[in-house]
């Protein structure tokens, strides 16, 4: 995507320095981004990392781990004389045009810092080596980004580049630092079933929670939303209200604030307007019991919407999540070229397990296994090899015991036959991927 500059130029046409933004400048939305910062030794290392003139720093850390405010005290203190580039559309962006333009910005205005915050695996996969040889001088690029997209299976040249940049951000050892300054209670009051006077809202959230933990890059619109909220709501064992309810229960979502916790916010991304929840969501969803697992069955519902390269995507972060199963049904009918090999053999040992626990016909993906785990060889390192040749070893092993399983196929060509309706959510009725 191009961006043209009047994004990075205030509406007086003047630029933004850094020393003069505030934490929302890199995502930081909640009434808690004003409160007093606690420092951490973690800033020592930020402050080094901006003040050596590293052309790239990534910064990592858990949810509500604090990274994005300790990134945004780090460049005051150190570059805050410098042009803040920020990129609003992390998921859409263009990376090297973004910094071809920025580079055109430093040329009138002076040294710029661009910054992505959350940025997700649509923008990492596009950092490497020619990305970085853009990088210096005048330009330089900040990213803030999760574990889990760091872990989720990007390209070995990638995660190279990443890793040479990477500063940790840690929880902390009484917890992340978000947890004793966010309205954590009022977060866990939000998420439990009792209080609610109908779930349906419940529904919506987790269906937003649920989009954001899996990294889903297409903007989640508000008739989206409607559209996904079936699986949440059938969980939560609400009758399904028409269309037009659950767009008033949208709207007053956005609306709600509950003592300056929003529940939903809507952003503006391309594509048209973009819902997300407080990030306190996502990680008491992750950790608390409260919580709850992404369903598959959401995963089926997301295969219709999303095209191949985004699936890959998603299903690479699901495996990093260790939602396994998720990555299955995603993953149904993405061309083995668009994942990596550790990634390949992850998916296939899940569909073994899953095959030869099926009942009533314990086998019936043996041979998608066998599939996924071959495709995995031809990249892979010597260690992989080894691994995924024993896995094809004790799949071919039971096979023999069972005798010959008749329509074991991959999970694409089982999904192939009933594509023919475009109603891809009926492809899984009886195929986990």
């Amino acid at each position: 995507m191009a961006f043209g500059l009047s994004g990075w130029v205030t509406p007086t046409g003047r630029v933004r320095r850094i020393a003069a933004t505030g934490p929302d400048a890199v995502g930081v939305h909640d009434p808690e981004a004003t409160v007093p910062y606690a420092a951490r030794p973690v800033d020592v290392v930020l402050e080094d990392a901006f003040g050596a003139e590293r052309p790239l720093v990534v910064a990592t850390g858990g949810r509500l781990a604090g990274t994005s405010r300790a990134v945004h005290r780090a460049l005051r203190r150190m570059l805050g004389d410098r042009v803040l580039v920020p990129l609003t559309e992390p998921h859409a962006v263009d990376l090297p045009d973004a910094l071809r333009r920025a580079r055109t910005l430093a040329g009138r205005w002076g040294p710029v810092v661009v910054l992505a915050d959350d940025a997700p695996p649509a923008l990492l996969d596009q950092v490497g080596a020619d990305v970085l040889a853009a990088l210096g001088g005048d330009v330089r690029l900040v990213l803030t980004t999760r574990r889990t997209f760091l872990g989720a299976h990007l390209a070995a040249p990638t995660r190279a580049v990443l890793e040479g940049a990477l500063v940790e951000v840690p929880a902390g050892e009484d917890g992340p630092i978000g947890e004793r300054v966010r309205p954590v209670a009022r977060a866990r009051a939000v998420l439990d079933t009792v209080g609610w006077s109908s779930l349906a809202p419940l529904a919506l959230l987790r269906t937003v929670v649920d989009w954001e933990r899996l990294g889903v890059g297409t903007p989640l619109t508000p008739r989206l939303l409607v559209d996904l909220a079936a699986v949440h709501l059938d969980a939560l064992g609400v009758p399904a209200p028409g269309p037009d309810a659950l767009r008033r229960a949208v709207r007053e979502l956005v609306r709600a604030d509950h003592g300056g916790l929003r529940l939903l916010r809507a952003q503006h991304r391309a594509g048209g307007g973009h819902l997300v929840a407080d990030r306190l969501f996502s990680h008491l969803a992750d950790r608390d019991p409260a919580g709850w697992a992404v369903p598959e069955a959401f995963a089926r519902e997301l295969w219709g919407h999303l095209v191949p390269e985004e699936r890959a995507r998603v299903a690479r972060v699901a495996l990093a999540r260790g939602d396994d199963q998720v990555a299955l049904w995603l993953a149904t009918q993405v061309p083995p070229d668009d994942l990596e090999p550790e990634a390949l053999y992850r998916l296939g040992v899940t569909l073994a397990d899953r095959s030869a626990a099926y009942t009533p016909e314990p086998g019936r993906w043996d041979g998608g296994a066998l599939r996924w785990l071959t495709a995995a060889l031809d990249r892979a390192d010597p260690d992989l090899v080894a691994r995924a040749h024993r896995q094809i070893l004790l799949i071919e092993a039971r096979r023999e015991r069972g005798g010959a399983i008749p329509g074991a196929r991959p999970p694409g060509d089982d999904a192939a036959d009933d594509v023919d309706d475009h109603r891809p959510h009926r492809v899984h009725e009886d195929a986990p991927a």
